[in-house]
């Protein structure tokens, strides 16, 4: 059934536009490096706060508020720039071993960033904690999960 999904993926008209363009898949894979960095930046400096290394004098909550635009907005250009490079080779990611875990590390992610992570950014005080520290740990150990299979996708 999810093959078919990547089927009309792979037809439609921006399947058809990346699968065509001279430019499009390097232009569209630039962007999507670019919101890469944006988004390791903030959960890095983020993740570092809760474990007590940098920034240990601001506030975590200050600094998941003054972070989450950045979070947020890479994200959701990485989710979209992901599709539109996706659709250049569904069938290809379809297959690939690499792709599932890059997909399942990324649903990881994020569902952990909105439940468990954010509720110890909110109602961390000014010192790193056990619960904090660990936190960080997964939250790091996830999103780098999903970069590394990322970047097996075109090795495998």
């Amino acid at each position: 059934m999810l093959r078919v999904w990547f089927v009309a993926l792979a037809h439609s008209s921006l399947g058809q536009f990346m699968q065509n363009s001279r430019w499009g898949f390097a232009s569209v894979e630039a962007v999507h490096l670019l919101a890469i960095a944006l988004l390791g930046g903030a959960v890095l400096i983020l993740d570092l706060r809760l474990m007590g290394v940098i920034l240990t004098r601001e506030s975590p909550r200050v600094l998941n508020r003054d972070l989450s635009r950045l979070l947020l907005g890479s994200l959701a250009v990485l989710l979209l720039t992901g599709i539109a490079l996706v659709s250049e080779e569904a069938l290809k990611c379809y297959y690939n071993a690499a792709f599932r875990w890059k997909m399942a590390l990324l649903a990881a992610a994020v569902l952990f960033y909105f439940t468990l992570y954010r509720r110890v950014v909110l109602t961390l005080g000014s010192s790193a904690t056990v619960l904090s520290r660990v936190t960080a740990a997964v939250s790091l150990f996830l999103w780098l999960g999903v970069g590394v299979a990322g970047r097996a996708i075109g090795l495998i």
